[in-house]
């Protein structure tokens, strides 16, 4: 077996006091109930064997980020493309192999595709807390790995997939994975701005974290690219975007209400995957036709599949989207589902 290349080190005081920062704002605060039990564990549904289940609300963007990067490895990549249907019902050994490609794909492009920072719990106490710093039982067990090769990333993963799979912590473990492989340092800079954090009210994700774990940077908007905004006096504000065309897309019922405007970077990804962000809610919707992206034609009429892990689904919901049809200009939108609204906005 070959002897892998990976710097492993205790977390300190100070790693974590500066996570705590940048995750919640404060180092007083913890993560709550549904974030430590919540892990990457799969469906057991026949027809739904490649969706994985949430416990409860509070972290459904993560969930939804790597849903939709297992999606892209389990549907799109190797030998799978041929038959897209066979692999939404995965063996247990494909898609346990998928989240580990998936995870690893976050956390090498948040680590600017030179490095990577595994964070595993170790199951021991790290470092005594002390002074403005509120122990949670968690992120003073953990062990930092530090990997700059990406195939060795992946075979560490593999043999560390149960931590993430299993748990108890795994939402936790890659939510801190991505941050340290981006470096606390640059995430706090993609903000637009610096007192941002990652986690909000009620345990939710934030945008920026959702745009880490898409795209690579903790940035705080979904449209393209930079805007230059005149503070007056000659100050000028910079927004920060998305820089370029991500692999798993992204929707929004906010743009429905022109709240926000999401980007072509978003939303025409490399894969017919979106995570759907709708009434305080990560969601996915997914293609099994890769050229939906790459051939007009295809746009005509069309499948997407819906994956809902907190919403007990019981069997696989298929929409057909017809965008042949136009829709009557008298149509009551208060009828109008808030996922067909957010189709409607791609």
């Amino acid at each position: 077996m070959l002897k892998l290349q990976i710097v492993s080190k205790p977390i300190d005081l100070s790693v974590a006091k500066d996570i705590k920062a940048l995750l919640f704002g404060s180092s007083f605060c913890c993560f709550n109930e549904e974030w430590k039990l919540q892990s990457f564990s799969f469906n057991d549904k026949a027809s739904l064997k490649y969706g994985i289940v949430q416990n409860k609300g509070g972290p459904c963007g993560v969930l939804a980020a790597v849903q939709g990067c297992v999606l892209q490895k389990l549907l799109f990549e190797g030998d799978s493309e041929a038959d897209c249907v066979r692999q939404l019902q995965p063996s247990n050994a494909r898609r346990t192999h998928c989240l580990a490609l998936a995870i690893a794909d976050i956390v090498w492009r948040a680590g600017g595709h030179e490095r990577a920072v595994v964070t595993l719990a170790s199951g021991t106490q790290q470092f005594s807390p002390t002074g403005k710093y509120k122990a949670d039982g968690v992120l003073e067990t953990l062990t930092l790995h530090s990997l700059t090769c990406y195939e060795e990333l992946v075979t560490f993963l593999q043999g560390s997939i149960h931590q993430f799979e299993a748990g108890p912590y795994g939402c936790i473990l890659l939510t801190l994975s991505a941050i340290l492989s981006r470096s606390t340092e640059l995430v706090r800079q993609d903000f637009d701005v610096p007192t941002s954090h990652l986690i909000g009210a009620h345990g939710y994700c934030t945008q920026e974290l959702v745009n880490l774990l898409l795209t690579g940077k903790a940035v705080s908007n979904v449209f393209n690219d930079v805007v230059e905004l005149d503070s007056g006096n000659g100050n000028i504000t910079l927004l920060k975007g998305i820089a370029a065309r991500s692999d798993v897309g992204f929707l929004s019922l906010f743009e429905h209400y022109n709240v926000c405007q999401v980007g072509c970077f978003l939303k025409t990804p490399r894969f017919p995957i979106w995570v759907v962000c709708s009434e305080s809610h990560f969601s996915v919707l997914f293609s099994l036709q890769p050229e939906l992206l790459r051939d007009w034609r295809a746009e005509r009429l069309f499948d997407l599949y819906y994956y809902d892990g907190l919403a007990n689904q019981q069997e696989q919901i298929r929409l057909t989207v017809d965008t042949t049809q136009t829709i009557p200009e008298d149509r009551d939108n208060d009828l109008v589902p808030p996922l067909e609204l957010c189709i409607r906005t791609r």
